[in-house]
């Protein structure tokens, strides 16, 4: 299993060479398949132009094929040969749970299953969150969303042991801080690792590197 589990994407020349090193393809040979059904949920009032931020920093990096995957509108043999032409599969962030709860409604699990074992792929923000084991925090979820845990369904994905918290400190989210996860997440029994914008959890068959810096670590530490 192959995952890098970012915040914002392409952001630095390290995090693109973790990318390159864990494909084992130079970066202008890579095929990226885009997965971007998250954001496209988001509410109307909240500006996309990160969107615009994001898929440019890829066209920087990536030399190879760019492709799209429409989960929703795509039949399941088109969506599988789309998977096997990309080397990279590329999950945008957006509304959390999104991903999840389309793979259970379009009955994608089977070939998810088999992308998980056959690429590599990578995730940002929400597009990372879905791989990890779900934060059960009552209070969490109260104060950061307004949300009860019972309300979220399609939460998660859940196929490695620990979590991120993305985009941490990051300019108007700074009420969000350490005194915050570490009061509204001591509770987790997994860890749960917050990163910043130019930071990447990279995990390739049970082995975690952090990329761009260690991050802190909330929840079950060790």
């Amino acid at each position: 299993m192959k995952l890098l589990l970012a915040s914002q994407g392409f952001l630095t020349k390290e995090i693109a060479s973790e990318v390159e090193t864990v494909v084992g393809k130079n970066l202008n040979e890579i095929n990226i398949a885009i997965v971007n059904e998250s954001y496209l949920e988001l509410d109307r009032d909240k500006d996309k132009r990160w969107v615009i931020k994001e898929l440019s920093c890829l066209e920087k990096y990536i030399g190879g094929r760019i492709d799209f995957i429409d989960f929703k509108r795509l039949p399941k043999d088109e969506i599988s040969k789309r998977i096997e032409q990309a080397d990279l599969i590329y999950f945008v962030g957006g509304k959390q749970n999104v991903l999840a709860r389309i793979i259970r409604e379009y009955d994608l699990k089977d070939i998810i299953d088999k992308m998980i074992k056959s690429k590599v792929i990578m995730g940002t923000s929400a597009g990372s969150i879905i791989w990890g084991k779900q934060i059960e925090s009552e209070t969490y979820f109260k104060e950061r969303y307004n949300k009860n845990v019972k309300d979220i369904v399609d939460r998660d994905y859940g196929i490695v042991d620990f979590n991120i918290i993305p985009h941490y400190l990051r300019k108007g989210r700074e009420k969000w801080n350490q005194e915050f996860l570490s009061r509204t997440l001591k509770d987790e029994k997994f860890p749960i690792y917050a990163i910043n914008d130019n930071q990447m959890i990279s995990y390739v068959d049970g082995k975690i590197h952090f990329i761009g810096g260690e991050p802190v670590v909330f929840g079950k530490k060790y």
